[in-house]
C-alpha cells in the first residue's frame, strides 16, 4: 500500500509525465477536418477525398491535420452544409458551383445552359472572375474560400440528361417532367424550353425517377450509372449544357487558424485529388457507356447537335433571364469580354 507521502510523490510524477508528453514537440495534437458532400461513397468524388485527398494531407502535414469525409448528405443537404461552413458548423465543404450562387448570386451565371463556348472559355472566367473578385464576395458574404481552383476537377466530366423518352432537339424538352434543384436561374432556363419543373433532392431523385413522379434529369455524366439513373430511364443524351467544377470550400476562420505550411498541404492535397479524379472520370466515359449504360442498364446513348440548343438558349432564354432579373447583363458581358 502506498503511504500519504508516496502517494503524492507518485501523483507528482506521473502528472509530469503527462504534462512531458503534452508539451513534447514530437507530439501534435491533430487538427480534425470535416468534409461533407451529397454524393455516394462509391462515387469518383468520394473516392478522391477518401483515396487521395485525406491520405496526402494527413501525411504531408505530419499528423497535424486528420480528415473525416461524410459522403450521401450524412451532414445535410448541399445548401445546409454550405450554410454550416458559412457558420462553422462544418470545416468543409465539396460540391459544383451551383451551391454558392445562394451566397453570391452572379457565380450562377455558371450554371446557365450553353452560356460558355467551351471547357476553355470557362476556365478564363473561373480564373479572372470567379477566382478573384468572386471569391472575395464569397468570403465576405459566406465566410468560406475555394482552395481547388489551380487544378480544376471537372464534374462529369459533362452534363447529360436522362429521360424516359428520346431528346434530338429543344421541342423534345416540351411538356418533360424534369426534376431539378432549387436554384430559380436554371429552373427558369429549362421551363423557358417547356419542361415542367420539379424540385426534388438529389437523394431522392432516383425514386422520383422510378415511381413516375418525373420522367427526366439533368446529371453529370460520371454520375448516371453509380446513382442507377440509367436503371429507370432509358435515353441519356449527351448536351454538354455547362462546364461544372468539383470545388472545394473551406470556413475562412478555419482557414486563417491555419499555418502557411498546412494551408499549402490542403491545396496541394486538393490538387493531387483533383489530377486522380479528372483522370478517372476521362479514361472511364467509353467503358461506362458500353459496359455500363448499355449492357448493364440496356440504356441508349444520343448524341445531338448541340446548336439548335445553343440558338435557343442565347437568343430566347438568356434575354428572359435578364428581363425577369435574375441574370444582370453585366455578368454576361464578362463572360463575352473574356473569349
Amino acid at each position: 500500500m502506498f503511504t500519504g507521502k508516496r502517494f503524492v510523490f507518485m501523483a507528482l510524477v506521473c502528472s509530469l509525465v503527462v504534462t512531458g508528453l503534452a508539451f513534447s514537440p514530437g507530439i501534435v495534437s491533430a487538427k480534425i477536418l470535416k468534409i461533407g458532400h451529397i454524393l455516394a461513397p462509391g462515387s469518383n468524388q468520394n473516392q478522391a477525398l477518401v483515396k487521395v485527398f485525406k491520405p496526402y494531407v494527413e501525411k504531408n502535414s505530419n499528423g497535424s491535420l486528420k480528415i473525416e469525409v461524410f459522403p450521401t448528405e450524412q451532414l445535410g443537404h448541399a445548401p445546409d452544409q454550405v450554410e454550416g461552413v458559412k457558420l462553422g458548423t462544418q470545416d468543409m465543404f465539396l460540391g459544383s458551383q451551383t451551391w454558392f450562387a445562394a451566397h453570391v448570386k452572379e457565380i450562377g451565371v455558371a450554371t446557365i445552359p450553353f452560356l460558355f463556348d467551351d471547357r476553355e472559355h470557362f476556365h478564363l472566367w473561373v480564373d479572372q472572375v470567379l477566382g478573384k473578385e468572386l471569391m472575395a464576395q464569397l468570403i465576405k458574404k459566406a465566410n468560406q474560400r475555394f482552395i481547388n481552383l489551380e487544378t480544376k476537377w471537372h464534374r462529369g466530366p459533362f452534363r447529360v440528361i436522362c429521360s424516359k423518352r428520346p431528346i434530338y432537339t429543344p421541342k423534345d424538352i416540351e411538356g418533360l417532367r424534369l426534376r431539378l434543384w432549387p436554384a430559380q436561374m436554371i429552373q427558369k432556363s429549362w421551363a423557358g424550353l417547356g419542361a415542367k419543373i420539379h424540385t426534388i433532392d438529389f437523394a431522392e431523385a432516383y425514386m422520383a425517377l422510378k415511381q413516375g413522379v418525373v420522367e427526366a434529369i439533368t446529371s453529370p455524366f460520371d454520375l448516371v450509372f453509380p446513382q442507377k439513373f440509367s436503371e429507370v430511364t432509358k435515353y441519356i443524351t449527351e448536351l454538354q449544357q455547362f462546364p461544372q467544377l468539383e470545388l472545394i470550400t473551406i470556413n475562412e476562420k478555419v482557414w486563417k487558424g491555419l499555418s502557411p505550411e498546412e494551408q499549402k498541404v490542403l491545396q496541394d492535397g486538393a490538387a493531387k485529388a483533383g489530377e486522380w479524379y479528372n483522370e478517372q472520370a476521362r479514361t472511364r466515359v467509353d467503358d461506362t457507356i458500353q459496359n455500363k449504360l448499355l449492357k448493364v442498364h440496356n440504356a441508349v446513348y444520343i448524341k445531338v447537335n448541340r446548336q439548335p440548343f445553343v440558338d435557343v438558349f442565347r437568343n430566347k432564354i438568356l434575354p428572359q433571364l435578364i428581363k425577369d432579373g435574375l441574370v444582370e447583363e453585366g455578368w454576361v458581358k464578362k463572360v463575352e469580354k473574356i473569349k
